[in-house]
């Protein structure tokens, strides 16, 4: 449901309704994103850090490439991409008569894989060394999300 709290003296709104969301992200101005710890900006800027006039314009670049049409043309690479995975596990499940297979690190490779073929052309494993460097950026910015910041500090 649609609800509001305080966080500290500020008061935050939780929406949930799928018209009210799009009202709020057409209205960029009327509803600005709440401060953040600014190491923030400096580990991860991107779309979601961006305010105004530069959101706007990032949004339209980007916007293109989900077109139900660009979507349709990438099939082939996510079919191929799948059909890696899929004898990934027949190898494995072949040698055993029965196993456990932790799928999570499979699907974190399969859209490593798809993001790398559609935009890239090259697979996930040519190009594995920008993925770890990624998630070791990511860890950071975790790290830095869940310390305190204090203004000034």
């Amino acid at each position: 449901k649609n609800s509001f709290f305080w966080f500290g003296g500020i008061p935050r709104l939780i929406v949930t309704d799928p018209e009210l969301i799009k009202d709020v992200f057409n209205k960029i101005y009327d509803f600005p994103k709440p401060d953040t710890n600014p190491l923030i900006k400096l580990l991860a800027n991107g779309l979601a850090g961006h305010e105004g006039e530069k959101w706007s314009k990032h949004r339209r670049i980007i916007n293109p490439a989900f077109h139900l049409e660009k979507l349709k043309l990438m099939m082939p690479i996510f079919l191929k991409s799948s059909n890696d995975m899929i004898s990934r596990w027949e190898k494995i499940l072949s040698s055993n008569v029965s196993c456990e297979i932790d799928v999570w690190p499979f699907l974190q490779n399969l859209t490593s894989d798809v993001i790398s073929r559609a935009a890239f052309g090259s697979s996930y494993e040519e190009g594995i060394r920008i993925f770890e460097l990624q998630k070791e950026q990511l860890k950071l910015t975790i790290e830095v999300i869940m310390k305190i910041y204090i203004p000034g500090w």
